[in-house]
């Protein structure tokens, strides 16, 4: 099956556990946020400053962001908007927890 049109029909042996396109018009709208898997956004348009594992980027067109799992990131502001980006959530470990995680909500993942 060489074609991935969502996540309930990826082969077996792909591991990923989230993957999309995110579009992010209003930083404010976007949250802090860390997944018990690692995650990939592959920015194909807008530009924007962002924050993943504790460090802040620019990141454009062409950019891959790699967070690692655990790791919080964010959108801080949008300088082109929309920002828009293919995102691939990976394999979960850990607690294997889907979605997003918040460290509020979860204390003990510091």
């Amino acid at each position: 099956m060489p074609v991935i049109r969502s996540l309930d029909a990826k082969p077996g042996w792909v591991r990923w556990s989230g993957l999309g396109i995110g579009v992010v018009t209003d930083a404010a709208g976007f949250d802090r946020h860390f997944h018990d898997a690692d995650e990939y956004w592959l920015v194909f348009e807008g530009r924007a400053r962002i924050m993943s594992e504790g460090q802040e980027y620019v990141i454009g067109p062409g950019d891959v962001v790699c967070t690692r799992m655990g790791d919080e990131h964010d959108v801080l502001e949008i300088l082109e908007s929309p920002l828009r980006a293919f995102y691939i959530e990976d394999e979960l470990r850990g607690q294997r927890r889907p979605g997003h995680l918040h460290r509020a909500q979860n204390a003990d993942d510091d």
